[in-house]
């Protein structure tokens, strides 16, 4: 498994703990540091790599270009001081592309617990 890969699932496990995380940084110096978050390069990288696989994992697709795409939002909405009528209504669009990819991992978190394993999230939904 690839170490981004490892890094996202432990964000959504791991509870935020001071001490541990120190000494595990600590004992492993080399190692990508906690509190630093992957370059936006670095997420585009890993995830053309993971379109390259032959068995993709939509879950891990949609976060990350969930992390890809907030990431980018945030630096376009620090500038919004200068920005004009087009460039709003894209980062508005952003912003709706954004809540989707949330609801999106929502709906395959909760088909995973339901025991539907690698849900194709363009897969019709079935309201019962």
């Amino acid at each position: 498994m690839p170490r981004y890969q490892k890094l996202i699932n432990e964000e959504d496990n791991m509870p935020s703990t001071s001490s541990s995380s120190s000494s595990f940084q600590e004992q492993q110096p080399h190692r990508f540091q906690r509190h630093q978050k992957p370059s936006v390069g670095y997420h585009l990288y890993l995830y053309r790599q993971q379109l390259a696989q032959r068995n993709v994992e939509y879950i891990r697709l949609s976060k990350a270009k969930y992390c890809i795409t907030d990431t980018l939002l945030s630096k376009t909405v620090r500038n919004l001081k200068g920005c004009s009528i087009d460039e709003l209504k894209t980062v508005n669009n952003q912003i709706v592309f954004r809540h989707k990819l949330k609801h999106q991992i929502l709906r395959l978190r909760k088909l995973k617990s339901l025991g539907i394993k690698n849900a194709n999230p363009k897969m019709e939904s079935t309201d019962l």
